[in-house]
This record gives C-alpha cells, sequence and structure tokens, in this order.
C-alpha cells in the first residue's frame, strides 16, 4: 500500500528500480542498520569527543558507573556512591558488570570507554527496530510495521536518548520489545525455546527490575480472549527458568546484607523521592545520597538496608498522614510521565508528541483489540507505569515501553495514509 501510494503512475522504465529499493527499505535488518548509522552520527554530534576529564559524562549514570570502577578495580559490587560504603544492591547487576568489563578491556572511564558504551547502547536501541517490526505486522499489517519501525529508527528522542546517559535504558528497551514478541507465541513453543524465554525474562530483571511487572501481561495477554489457548506448562517453565537464572543474585544479596532483597534494594528510597514532606512528587536533585554529602554519610553510616527502611518508613508515614496530597502527586506524575509537564526544549516537544500519536493509534486500534497482540500492546503500556505513578518518575524511565508506543504510533500513520489513498483513488 505506501509503496502504491508513493509510486503513483512512475514511468515503467523507473519502476523495477524503484520496487527494488522499496523491498529493501521495507526489510527490518535494513531498517536497523539505518538506525545504528544514524545513532553513531547522532554520538559523534551530542558528546564533545574527546571527552574532558571532569565528571560531567560520567555522572548521568552516577550509581551504575560508581559501582562499575568498584568491580573494576577488585572492590567487589559495592560503594555506589563514590565513598567506601560495603556491599550493595542498589542497582540490578547487568549493566554494572558489563561497564565494569570494559573498564578492564578499555581503560577505567577513558574515551575510549565511553565510545564503547555508548555505542553498545547505540545498538540496543538499533536492535529494538526488529522485534518492533514484528510485534507491529502480528498486531496490524506490514504497513504499520515498516512506519513503526522506521519512525523508531529516525525518531529524535529515539535516537538521542541512548547517547546522551551511561544507563540501562536502550537494552531495557530491547528487552522488553524481544520478550513482547516471543510471548505472543509461546504456547506454540517448545520447551527449550521456552526455557529460553524464561531465563531472558531473568535477564531483564537483573538489567532493570521494574521490567518484570510486564511477565503477567505478556505470558497471559496474547490469549485474555481465547482463555482456552492459556497452557499452564510453557508458563510455568517460563516463570522458573526465569527464578533460576535470579536466585544467584537473590542468594548474594541474603549472604551480603542478612536479609531477604528481591534483585534491588532502593524502593524505599524511590518511594520517598516522590511522597515526602516538601517535595514536588518527582525525584529531587540534591536531597539523595548520590548528590548530597550529609545524605551520603548517613547512608555510609546506618549501611544501605537500614537507610532505605527509614526512607521507606518516611515516605509511608507521609502518605498515610496526607493521602489527598499523595493522590494529587500521583496525578502530577500521570501528568509527567505522558506529557513532562514543566519540563521544556525541543526533546520534550519529541516526547509529547509521541504521547499523541501513540494516543491516536490506541483510539483507532480500539476495534481491533480482540487480537492478542493489539490487547498486549495496550495493556502493557497502561501498566508499565502505574509503579512510576505510586513513586517517582523521570522522563527517561519511560523509554523501555516506547517502542511498543511507537507501534501504535505507526498505526496511527499508516491510518492516515490508506484514508488518503482512497481519497486518490476516489478522485
Amino acid at each position: 500500500m505506501v509503496r502504491n501510494v508513493i509510486l503513483g503512475s512512475t514511468p515503467s522504465s523507473y519502476r523495477l528500480g524503484l520496487q527494488a529499493g522499496f523491498r529493501r527499505i521495507r526489510t527490518p535488518w535494513f531498517v536497523c542498520l539505518v538506525a545504528f548509522l544514524v545513532r553513531v552520527l547522532a554520538l559523534s554530534l551530542v558528546q564533545p569527543w574527546p571527552l574532558t576529564p571532569g565528571p560531567q559524562f560520567w555522572n548521568t549514570g552516577f550509581e551504575v558507573v560508581n559501582i562499575a570502577s568498584s568491580i573494576a578495580t577488585h572492590r567487589g559490587f559495592s560503594s555506589p556512591f563514590g565513598i567506601e560504603s560495603g556491599p550493595t544492591a542498589w542497582i540490578p547487576p547487568v549493566y554494572p558488570y558489563f561497564l565494569a568489563a570494559v573498564y578492564m578491556l578499555l581503560g577505567l572511564r577513558s574515551n575510549l570507554a565511553a565510545m564503547a558504551i555508548l555505542s553498545t547502547q547505540a545498538l540496543f536501541s538499533a536492535l529494538t527496530c526488529i522485534p518492533l517490526y514484528a510485534i507491529a505486522k502480528r498486531a496490524f499489517d506490514e504497513d504499520c510495521a515498516i512506519f513503526a519501525a522506521w519512525g523508531w529508527a529516525l525518531f529524535p528522542y529515539g535516537v538521542l536518548l541512548p547517547e546522551l546517559f551511561v544507563w540501562e535504558t536502550a537494552l531495557s528497551a530491547f528487552l522488553l520489545t524481544l520478550l513482547c514478541n516471543l510471548c505472543l507465541d509461546l504456547p506454540r513453543k517448545s520447551p527449550r525455546n521456552c526455557i529460553t524465554v524464561g531465563a531472558l525474562w531473568g535477564v531483564a530483571a537483573l538489567t532493570n527490575t521494574t521490567l518484570v511487572s510486564l511477565m503477567p501481561v505478556f505470558l497471559l495477554a496474547p490469549h485474555v480472549r481465547r482463555p482456552r489457548q492459556i497452557r499452564g506448562v510453557p508458563i510455568a517453565t517460563v516463570v522458573l527458568a526465569s527464578i533460576v537464572v535470579v536466585s544467584p543474585w537473590i542468594l548474594r544479596n541474603l549472604h551480603a546484607f542478612g536479609a531477604f532483597v528481591p534483585v534491588r534494594s532502593n524502593f524505599g528510597e524511590e518511594l520517598w523521592q516522590g511522597n515526602h514532606e516538601g517535595g514536588t512528587g518527582r525525584i529531587n536533585f540534591g536531597f539523595g545520597p548520590g548528590d548530597n554529602h550529609a545524605e551520603r554519610e548517613v547512608y555510609r553510616k546506618v549501611g544501605e538496608i537500614s537507610y532505605v527502611r527509614q526512607r521507606r518508613t518516611e515516605a509511608t508515614n507521609f502518605i498515610c498522614a496526607s493521602p489527598t496530597r499523595f493522590l494529587r502527586q500521583a496525578f502530577y506524575r500521570f501528568r509527567y510521565w505522558w506529557f513532562a509537564e514543566g519540563e521544556t526544549g525541543p526533546f520534550f516537544t519529541c516526547y509529547r508528541l509521541l504521547t499523541l500519536m501513540s494516543l491516536i493509534g490506541m483510539i483507532l486500534a480500539w476495534r481491533n483489540v480482540r487480537r492478542g497482540a493489539v490487547f498486549t500492546i495496550l495493556a502493557a503500556i497502561c501498566v508499565y507505569p502505574l509503579v512510576y505513578y505510586l513513586t517517582n518518575v523521570y522522563a527517561r524511565y519511560r523509554y523501555p515501553i516506547e517502542p511498543l508506543m511507537m507501534v501504535l504510533a505507526g498505526f496511527a500513520v499508516s491510518r492516515a495514509f490508506a484514508i488518503r489513498k482512497k481519497e486518490t483513488d476516489n478522485f
């Protein structure tokens, strides 16, 4: 359809060449390649090379960078705030260990290490085009798939964010999109493939714990309209395999802290950041141990587990004492999640544009909600931010779910092209 709209009445001498070109640009691997090249180009533009010795760049991922530095200097998974403070579970282990491996190969916080880290983030962001294409094609059609894939490849917000921060954001987006695609036909997968899917869920949990909130959605939502298709054995296999992958880290935490810590420890801090007396309802820089010397000393003195328990208690007391204010702040976090309320600049214009386009796609897709893939996309987009509405919110937190939002945006654009073609044909 897209090809016919653009080719129109192109002379036959050029048509074969144009058709071959369109076949190429509709290939997801070609889109992925272009996406990676665009991100590498953006990397050369948004970061000042060579990096200065100052901490500006490395501070964009303060905790993960400090933990990785501790690992690379043989001090173990510890000290997330740049001071010796003992073992930590503040951040899940996958990305700090990846950074530590880069440091040991290319130098601690070196320019070469920074280039490798950001290039890898660009690669994960680009690879997201492939499962995104597959999801969109399954949920809607090939036109939607190509619009969604190219949208993710070239959308400025999706391109630039992985090149600005040292964080697991791009890897989380890739894992979430890949798992969504793999779970859409889980009942038809062999036991070995179910084990692989479960292992990927374990890796996802050890990369960004919030991704686990979508495990029930991805395992059940594709079949909610046909509950007889839900098979207990594949689901149980996936869940068991994910537990096996995560268990060594939980046992490590039990040994290190003498307490049960499910993957990461800092939920109390996140809850406090969004819910405390004098707060704005979301993260306030300068009030946590990462950027406040007094808090950092308290953290070091009492230990990580006691510190986050204290923060959780303060946040819980605030919520119980001021439930109306908590609800107002939760509604503010809802508005920030979708519209970046209070933020300025063209970066956030793109952020809001994706919200608008995905909302249009959501409305248009409602009639197709009986399809398991469509229902899964809508449910995931609604469920994923719930924990952020209750705790704390920041613009980059939304990035992992944005490929699914781009599927809906691609559907809206493809429908607009289809309507335009119909009007042209009628004319």
